[in-house]
């Protein structure tokens, strides 16, 4: 464990010292860390209810060191930034409802040991819609906008560049050229590029789906594995702009088998439940930091309910810090208290894409 925490330090300084970008690319580095399907369906993550239209490639979630997940995000390779975010392929393709990212699933995996038993799960999730808080005309508008504003920048960038680095050229050291240029533009203010990637990041409605399946192996032996978990769920999403930060609001439901919960007369994982649940989250991000709150009702084979209070640190864009606190299902454990401190590290193939 403590090889890999040094490793995701040592990769989150590399990532933070040697990404770039150009004002010709849409800038990737902003999208969120995934939220682990696999964990949600175990009930044993800071938050169950969470939506992520835009995710890393890769993903590392370490939220409980006695179970660390890994998720990957797919199909995203030959997409142009516009396509990325499912408004279309060219400007003249923008809109403000899409569909597009529903091929585009996010996979994940984890496994749970324990001193008794090891569980194994696999989760995929997809973005079934998305609906942008600017109207088409209005989002084509801050786009042209933005084009002109880089376009300008790029224009500024290589005057400043035959001022400060007039022995470099541009045609036989090309890529110097570039790393150069690339330092002065990051230095250049860009209120456009900030709107418009706000627009693209923040959506003002979106609905998710998930599902996932464990395997539990009792005595950690693998003869004896079985059938632990089944899972499906939505998540619908809607977030308001307050001021000069965002309030989500979560809709939650799920249905879970759970083929696997400990039979204390035959001592053995027989016992064989379902359960219905629905609940509600309510979340502000101020700038780096974000505070919510979930609770989460369970109906079926016995009623219980899930009340947690969730935190998170942005420390860079390709690391985070969650944490939660309150209590959990005792639906097959005694133990209700949730109480996770953990990390959560993402990153992807490029941090870059071409605007179209």
């Amino acid at each position: 464990m403590k090889k890999l925490i040094t490793f995701l330090f040592t990769s989150v300084f590399v990532q933070i010292c040697f990404s770039q970008s150009t004002t010709n690319s849409v800038d990737l580095k902003g999208v969120q860390i995934l939220n682990s399907t696999a964990l949600a369906l175990l009930d044993n993550s800071a938050a169950i209810i969470t939506s992520n239209p835009d995710c890393k490639d890769f993903n590392i979630n370490t939220e409980n060191l006695s179970n660390i997940s890994f998720d990957f995000s797919l199909n995203k390779g030959k997409l142009n930034g516009l396509e990325y975010y499912g408004i279309g392929k060219k400007v003249e393709d923008f809109k403000q409802f899409t569909i597009d990212k529903l091929f585009r699933p996010n996979v994940s995996g984890v496994v749970n040991r324990t001193d008794s038993t090891t569980t194994i799960a696999a989760g995929v999730n997809v973005n079934v819609f998305t609906l942008f808080r600017k109207k088409r005309e209005d989002m084509k508008k801050a786009y042209e906008s933005l084009r002109v504003t880089t376009d300008k920048m790029v224009t500024e960038a290589d005057a400043m560049m035959e001022k400060k680095f007039p022995g470099l050229n541009r045609v036989t050291n090309l890529e110097e050229y570039n790393k150069r240029r690339d330092e002065i533009l990051e230095a250049l203010p860009s209120e456009d590029a900030d709107e418009f990637a706000e627009l693209l990041r923040k959506p003002l409605l979106s609905l998710d789906l998930a599902s996932a399946y464990s395997t539990l192996y009792a005595d950690n032996t693998h003869a004896n594995n079985q059938k632990d978990r089944i899972g499906v769920w939505s998540t619908l999403t809607y977030s308001p702009k307050v001021k000069d930060s965002y309030l989500n609001l979560y809709a939650f439901i799920r249905y879970i088998n759970d083929s696997s919960v400990y039979n204390n007369l035959t001592l053995s994982y027989s016992n064989k439940y379902e359960y219905f649940d629905y609940g509600t989250k309510v979340q502000i991000d101020i700038n780096a930091l974000s505070f919510g709150y979930e609770y989460i009702r369970r109906n079926g084979n016995g009623k219980d309910y899930r009340s947690v209070g969730v935190i998170q640190y942005k420390i860079s864009s390709n690391y985070y810090i969650t944490g939660g606190f309150g209590k959990n299902f005792t639906s097959d454990s005694p133990k209700d208290l949730v109480s996770l401190l953990g990390i959560r590290w993402g990153i992807n193939k490029s941090d870059t894409k071409a605007w179209e």
